[in-house]
């Protein structure tokens, strides 16, 4: 944005149509002196031309609308933000075993709505950092801890299925998200945990997993997603393609409870639709806010030298001007 520091001095223009009268109007014959005499055929032309006793007055009317510009010291202006104070670190550890396909979500799976609400989650929360942890019978990191949205957004919406989904590490995502997290220096370090199962694979137990997590000073809040009983599942028929049948689905609320406890959290959340889901993330979201200031500041840009340069130059094409033609006016 362009502002002026000294905007008073615009009144000097109305010098401008004084001087116009006086060049136009009040001057009823002009002298004109032949600086070569070899010049005398484009003199007589100047004298005939009714447009050309115009141009010195354009010029000089330009020359002086340039000073009075750059003595008002024009200056582009461009705000800034300064951020101060400490965001979160949270690591999203999302299940992508293969009970996650199940259609309890409609008209998508578990997962994908998991990586929609994780997303919008990551969007609103952006001075803060995320690293994302993914886990089925094995874990691991498919985003360390950033604050790049577009990585985090092309991470998110890249998470699939692994070709062994055939088990739930819970224990394993939760310890491979404490050691992204126990070299952090944020003050407060958070594990977003998504799952619909019951530990049935790895080396750690979530138990254990959540007292890790607590000797670091990292809460966990845990996300059961999924209806507790029969729900759609796909599965490949040879001929038929995708079909859907019910099946029963191993839910473990009271171990998710235990996690969060240990951790200093009140409770887990269990969601069986997309809205349900994304109300929960929306408290946490209002649970754990950031604590930062935003400062604002101008940096500023001086262009009174163009203004300057401009008369500089417009002096020259009148002198030019005068020089060619081989006349003056007076």
């Amino acid at each position: 944005m362009l502002e002026f520091v000294r905007p008073s001095l615009f009144w000097l223009l109305l010098i401008l149509p004084a001087y116009w009268y006086y060049e136009l109007w009040f001057k009823k014959s002009r002298e004109v002196r032949i600086d070569y005499n070899r010049f005398d055929v484009l003199n007589d032309i100047v004298k005939r031309s009714s447009l050309m006793r115009f141009v010195p007055v354009v010029i000089r009317s330009l020359i002086f609308i340039s000073i009075i510009v750059a003595l008002t010291q024009p200056r582009l202006k461009n705000q800034k933000e300064l951020i101060r104070g400490e965001g979160i670190d949270i690591i999203l550890t999302i299940d992508v075993s293969g009970s996650m396909q199940a259609l309890d979500f409609k008209p998508v799976n578990r997962l994908e709505a998991a990586k929609r609400v994780a997303l919008d989650f990551v969007e609103r929360r952006k001075n803060d950092r995320f690293g994302i942890v993914v886990f089925a019978p094995h874990a691991f990191t498919i985003c360390p801890l950033t604050n790049d949205f577009n990585l985090l957004k092309h991470s998110i919406e890249n998470i699939d299925f692994p070709e062994d989904d055939s088990g739930t590490a819970i224990g394993m995502g939760v310890a491979t998200a404490v050691a992204r997290l126990k070299d952090s220096t944020a003050k407060t370090k958070l594990i977003i945990l998504i799952t619909d199962g019951d530990n049935n694979a790895g080396e750690i137990d979530p138990i254990t997993a959540a007292h890790l997590a607590e000797t670091y000073g990292i809460k966990i809040y845990a996300i059961g997603i999924g209806s507790d009983g029969l729900v759609d599942f796909p599965f490949q028929h040879p001929y038929y393609g995708t079909q859907y049948r019910k099946v029963h689905i191993d839910f473990d609320m009271e171990t998710l409870h235990k996690i969060s406890r240990i951790t200093g959290v009140d409770k887990a959340w269990n969601a069986t639709n997309t809205k349900e889901f994304e109300h929960i993330i929306k408290e946490i979201d209002s649970m754990e806010t950031s604590e930062y200031e935003i400062e604002h500041y101008f940096r500023y840009t001086e262009v009174f030298h163009y203004f300057l340069l401009l008369a500089l130059f417009l002096l020259f094409i009148e002198f030019l001007y005068r020089t060619l033609l081989g006349v003056e006016f007076i």
